[in-house]
């Protein structure tokens, strides 16, 4: 046990000269504290605790236990003793619930300011005595299914294709690597000097050409109205007001004036593909900010040249006095039409709340990919997606030849703060079995995420392209040589924290 606090010392209340706990990103002792009341950590234990699982067997005739050359390390469990209090019973009860809530979450990082390290850890228990007081004594139990502890991030510097890493720690780390494209490519390397590589996609032999699979038809940066005009009709509500650019997005400049009977209403533009396409994918970058605002939806239509939707998919927060976003896609204009997803964000109908993120369309054949997440700090999360092949054959088919953008709330409501930043539309080529894809392109961004075993392009998820005999190597303590394929392909560089037994 390790202890950091006398409690029977004058000055005890601050913890600036004590060990924090620091959970997720929040320091619980600056966080929970204030003139009313604080929260401060008084002793941790079990960081410095090693368990070895230890594999043995027991042979005939033996005296004792044959053991096994290889052993691995057991999870490990820290506990946080704690004081918490408040000058009011009403005041500890909230800073309680505070806490609570501040401690959800799984494999988060826990620090702690006396130690450069972090781990990543759940909550197990938080636990405190009976309650005959404003002022206790409590235990937060941590468990660290990955029981290693891991110093700052260290930068990983490449030299054109090639990197050298070295470490000191006392167990393998795992990188991350980030590749900027610079040419379009059939395949991405990284190996080191141990035999162990990362590849997605495949070498393209050199009497092949390689095939573009995905061809970008349109990219809409929204900042200019050029080349739109004013759309004339929307499913189930009305076309009414004005969409304006800020240079930067298109968003709403009003919704005109309510229209009996009350549907959704508001501004729409129109504009034609530069091709008419039967196999595509729709990407929209969309901002619905929500919460305190009233109901808004954010409308991508793809529609064919009659202007007969074929399709329409949309983010909206469709509930007065609630917060709450959604989305959904529509397909068809006749008989047939029907709503294939609606869907809300995943673990908590929350989390897409304030929503800015990706919302996007594909078909191959009859088959329909429907996907949604939201964007924090650049990555993809809350994601919900359905893949849907129609009932009947032949429906949803038609080719598109227009996409529409709109803005709608519900009449006699306030709006949310909706904007469109960007549009792509890609036209899907096929290819034959012994054709080689490009699968990136310049400008896009390959990660290979050895800790969380992520393969992403742009975001997505890329792990269909993964190589049967790649693997998510770590870096060993001492040297690590890098090198990058295709060469001159990428700008690469990437992170890895040092980890500790």
């Amino acid at each position: 046990m390790y202890g950091f606090v006398n409690l029977t010392e004058r000055g005890t209340q601050s913890t600036s000269l004590s060990i924090q706990t620091v959970f997720n990103g929040i320091n619980f002792d600056s966080a929970l504290s204030d003139d009313e009341g604080s929260f401060t950590t008084l002793t941790v234990s079990g960081r410095a605790n090693l368990t070895n699982r230890i594999n043995t067997f027991e042979v005939p005739g033996m005296d004792g236990l044959m053991e096994s050359n290889e052993h691995s390390t057991g999870e490990r469990e820290i506990t946080v003793k704690y004081k918490i209090s408040d000058k009011t019973n009403e005041g500890f009860r909230r800073r309680t619930t505070l806490l609570n809530s501040l401690l959800g979450g799984s494999k988060k990082e826990l620090s702690f300011t006396d130690e450069d390290v972090v781990y990543y850890a759940s909550l197990s228990v938080n636990e405190l005595p009976e309650e005959n007081s404003n002022s206790l004594i409590g235990t937060l139990t941590f468990l660290c299914s990955d029981p290693k502890k891991y110093g700052p991030e260290k930068p990983i510097v490449f030299a054109g294709d090639s990197a050298v890493i070295n470490t000191s720690g006392s167990a393998e780390s795992n990188p991350v690597f980030e590749l900027e494209v610079l040419a379009p490519i059939t395949f991405a390397m990284i190996q080191n000097q141990f035999d162990e590589y990362m590849m997605i996609g495949r070498p393209a032999p050199v009497e092949s050409t390689p095939k573009e699979e995905y061809t970008l038809i349109l990219a809409d940066l929204m900042n200019t109205l050029t080349g739109w005009a004013a759309a004339t009709t929307v499913t189930n509500g009305y076309i009414r007001g004005e969409i304006e650019t800020d240079g930067g997005s298109f968003r709403p400049k009003s919704f005109g004036t309510a229209v009996a009977p009350e549907k959704w209403q508001g501004p729409g533009l129109v504009k034609s593909l530069p091709e008419e396409v039967q196999d595509f994918e729709m990407d929209c970058i969309l901002r619905n900010n929500n919460v305190g605002w009233g109901t808004g939806m954010v409308e991508v239509y793809l529609l064919d040249a009659l202007d007969r939707q074929v399709a329409r998919i949309h983010m909206s927060d469709s509930f007065q006095g609630s917060d709450r976003i959604h989305g959904r896609v529509q397909l068809g204009y006749d008989e047939y039409q029907r709503f294939p997803i609606n869907t809300a964000a995943p673990g908590n109908i929350k989390n897409w709340n304030n929503f800015y993120g990706l919302m996007k369309l594909q078909r191959r054949g009859n088959r329909w990919w429907f996907y949604f997440a939201k964007i924090v700090n650049g990555k993809r999360v809350y994601v919900q997606q359905q893949h849907y092949i129609p009932p009947v054959e032949g429906i949803f088919e038609d080719k598109i030849a227009k996409i529409q953008v709109v803005f709608r709330k519900w009449p006699n409501t306030g709006a949310t703060r909706m904007n469109i930043y960007n549009l792509k539309v890609w036209r899907i080529n096929s290819l034959k079995e012994d054709e080689i894809p490009i699968i990136a392109d310049v400008g896009d961004k390959i990660t290979f995420d050895h800790k969380n075993e992520e393969i992403l392009i742009n975001g997505e998820d890329a792990k269909s392209y993964k190589d049967f005999g790649a693997s998510y190597f770590t870096l060993k303590k001492g040297e690590n040589q890098m090198i990058v394929h295709p060469s001159n392909s990428f700008n690469v560089s990437g992170t890895y924290r040092e980890s500790y037994k």
